[in-house]
């Protein structure tokens, strides 16, 4: 019979700690119980606890006092854990050998059994759906799933007995001998073993090992100190001595702590005094991080170093948080003033931001990456800005956001991309009315929307730091986008098809024989940072490497791989398609079935096999620029934006032009608007069909040239030009084809025509060229 009420844990007098005691069961006893094992469970919510009598106790940590009920007798138990596949099943150890599977809350008498074991079983790890249980002689692996038995390790037990044997979160398994050997398997090589002799490192009288949480390293502590191994070839990475006044290990744990990415550096060790201690090993020796806990018989850390738990020598438990036990002393020397100082809030930020800098380095954070994949997301957001160095310029940001509001204007071009909700859309609209003030020129620019929500939304609590991230984004992936600025960027999208040409030829080609252009396959991809191809998730984790990594080529890369990857649904839309060119755009902007890990696995291949002469680095800045802390923030397409533009427009046309652009439901000012329109696009046409014209006649002349052709890469460059030019007048043509009904049809004549003269010529030189190879 058992209580089935919960009742609250007693709070100790310092405040840092919850108490237990295990109660008797008859009142005239004197004789008082304490408790045996204990476990957390792998969601850090629950507790279990069993007493010298066989009691077992759980206690919910899920709210903010403890509650704790005694769920009945299960008996004497040699070891408790719960299973990290299937919430709420708890293995219980017994000594007859048997481990008793039990589900929390359900009937006593309903468990599954694994019986296996001579001797009393005594530890438990876990690796996937698999469990290793060990006794003085046994090393057994279970099949959880199945709850059968699935393999009994050959251990050396003739001259010595097993001290303790463990799986590791990489699949290694290590046992330990009381005679100081230790014996590795891999979980994929089990007939496959190696031997560790620890005496060559230094070892003596090892009592205690465990691995890191991302099972990379081996922490071996003995009588004369610490030993770190690695567990790819089991060599010796650092050796470490023992505190001072620190006679001998009992027991020892890592404590994971935020962003360590499973290489934990702070472990507790528990010595033979019972005083338990926490230190951090990634130092040149170890630095005790709190004040020792004393009394201390044994102690459990919960599996993301939340809670610690500890059975004192009376036997009672005791429940505490890790960050009320773990200070914040520092190894440095603090340096002595000649008098007190107060603390200012400027200082302690400054510290802070230090601290920051230090845990998130870049090569720690790369490390947490490879190893992951991607970030925490509750972390996302301080990783981006940290890596981009973010400076939380307030002042230039205020001054963007007080000519917005003093301006009260709203960018036209955001009626047509509608949010639904309120705060977010208010959150966009101010930041790209920020960015036109910020670059005037970037109000002709109508992918903006759909380029900057989606970084938007990652530091959407945060709009001085959101504004910042687009202007990085902007200056540092998109800074080339802007030399044909309104139109697409035809260099960049040059780039890209000649990569996918050297990449693969054969899908371009089917590209080119339908009259998909990159204007199709690659723009909408840029123009949208691949956010609407990518699930959020996913888009997420893409960023997190194109952004770790800082190299902006990776998106060109990125792009390219997108196409490769799904070619095989490429051409079969463009097989059955009756309307190639819309179909594209649509798969283009539709989200596919992509993980970012596919995508950049060949983004990474494209970056390393490309060929120097069509490598996109060669055109691209490598260096990342950086915003300044102090002043306003730096200008903005002045160098690629065309000449002839800038002085049409400079900012105070711009300004009017937003103006008669507001205006345009009136009927006086349509006409108006209409006709500086038809003149702008009639000289921005004649201005790119002139030098198209004196391009195409460069090459004419120097047709006879074309044998060469194969060894001479300036000529090649020049008919890729050539290409680029014409396509920059085409397009910008048809842009402009609403704009301009009296002119369009002319236009368009001549644009077919010297299309036909250009091709034909690129034709004939292919031709020739191709009969250069074969002689």
């Amino acid at each position: 019979m058992y209580n089935r009420g919960w009742n609250k844990l007693i709070k100790s007098n310092d405040n840092r700690k919850y108490e237990l005691r295990a109660g008797v069961e008859k009142k005239h006893c004197s004789a008082t119980l304490s408790f045996t094992q204990l476990a957390f469970d792998h969601d850090e919510e629950s507790l279990v606890v069993v007493d010298t009598k066989g009691n077992l106790y759980c206690i919910d940590l899920s709210e903010d006092a403890p509650m704790y009920k005694r769920l009945g007798k299960i008996g004497q138990a040699t070891f408790l854990a719960f299973n990290p596949r299937y919430r709420g099943e708890i293995l219980i150890g017994y000594n007859a050998g048997d481990i008793k599977i039990w589900r929390l809350h359900a009937n006593l008498d309903e468990f599954s059994l694994l019986s296996g074991h001579k001797l009393p079983p005594t530890c438990i790890s876990f690796y996937k759906s698999h469990c290793l249980t060990h006794s003085r002689n046994e090393v057994i692996i279970w099949y959880l799933q199945s709850y059968s038995k699935t393999h009994q390790l050959k251990v050396d037990t003739k001259n010595a007995v097993i001290r303790k044997a463990i799986f590791s979160n990489a699949g290694h398994i290590v046992v330990l001998y009381n005679n100081d050997t230790m014996q590795a398997w891999t979980f994929k090589q089990l007939d496959k073993d190696t031997k560790i002799d620890i005496k060559i490192f230094g070892g003596h009288h090892i009592k205690d090992f465990i691995f890191t949480k991302d099972g990379r390293a081996m922490i071996i502590v003995g009588a004369k100190g610490i030993c770190i191994l690695n567990t790819y070839d089991w060599s010796l990475l650092r050796k470490l001595s023992l505190l001072d006044n620190f006679i001998e290990a009992r027991q020892l744990s890592v404590v994971p702590r935020p962003l360590d990415g499973g290489a934990n550096k702070i472990v507790a060790l528990l010595s033979s005094r019972c005083t338990l201690h926490f230190c951090d090993i990634n130092l040149s020796s170890p630095f005790e991080i709190a004040d020792a806990i004393n009394r201390v018989k044994k102690f459990v850390i919960s599996s993301a170093g939340r809670y610690i738990a500890y059975l004192d020598q009376e036997g009672c438990l005791n429940v505490m948080h890790i960050d009320k036990v773990i200070s914040k002393k520092s190894p440095q020397p603090k340096k002595l003033l000649d008098r007190p100082q107060a603390h200012k809030i400027n200082d302690h930020l400054e510290y802070i931001r230090q601290s920051v800098k230090q845990e998130l380095d870049i090569k720690r954070l790369i490390s947490i990456l490879t190893e992951f994949g991607e970030y925490p997301k509750q972390y996302r957001a301080l990783i981006w800005s940290t890596i981009l160095k973010l400076p939380a310029n307030r002042n230039a940001y205020l001054a963007l956001v007080n000519k917005v509001t003093r301006e009260r204007f709203t960018w036209n071009t955001l009626r047509d991309y509608s949010v639904a909700d309120k705060s977010k859309a208010s959150l966009l609209a101010m930041t790209i009315n920020c960015l036109v003030q910020w670059c005037p020129l970037l109000l002709q620019s109508s992918f903006l929307p759909n380029l900057v929500f989606p970084f938007l939304m990652v530091f959407q609590k945060d709009p001085l730091l959101a504004f910042e991230l687009i202007l990085s984004i902007l200056l540092n992936y998109c800074h080339n986008w802007f030399e044909y600025h309104p139109l697409p960027p035809l260099n960049i999208l040059g780039i890209i098809e000649n990569i996918l040409l050297e990449a693969d030829p054969q899908l371009l080609n089917i590209f080119c024989e339908h009259g998909v252009t990159t204007s199709e396959y690659a723009w909408p991809l840029l123009q949208t940072a691949m956010s609407e191809v990518l699930s959020g998730d996913e888009w997420l984790i893409l960023w997190d490497h194109l952004i770790t990594f800082q190299k902006p080529r990776l998106l060109l890369m990125c792009v390219v791989a997108y196409s490769i990857y799904s070619r095989e649904n490429i051409i079969s839309l463009i097989q059955s398609s009756g309307n190639c060119r819309e179909d594209m755009k649509e798969f283009y902007s539709t989200q596919g079935h992509v993980r970012a890990k596919d995508l950049l696995k060949i983004a990474r291949k494209l970056d390393q096999e490309m060929p120097e002469q069509v490598h996109s680095y060669r055109y691209l800045r490598s260096k990342v620029l950086q915003l300044t802390h102090t002043g306003p923030y730096p200008l903005f397409m002045l160098k690629e934006y065309p000449k002839f533009l800038i002085e049409n427009f400079c900012t105070t046309d711009l300004k009017k032009w937003k103006a008669e652009q507001h205006s345009q439901n009136c009927d006086h000012g349509v006409a108006e608007s209409g006709q500086k329109t038809d003149t702008f696009a009639k000289q921005t046409y004649e201005t790119r069909l002139n030098e198209v014209q004196k391009c195409f006649l460069e090459h004419k002349n120097k047709k006879s040239c074309c044998q060469h052709l194969h060894k001479d890469s300036s000529s090649q460059l020049r008919e890729t030009q050539a290409l680029v030019k014409y396509k920059s007048a085409k397009d910008e043509t048809l842009n402009f084809k609403d704009n301009t009904p009296k002119n369009y049809e002319k236009l368009r004549r001549d644009v077919t025509k010297l299309e036909y003269e250009v091709l034909s010529f690129l034709d004939l030189l292919k031709s020739d060229r191709s009969r250069v190879n074969i002689i």
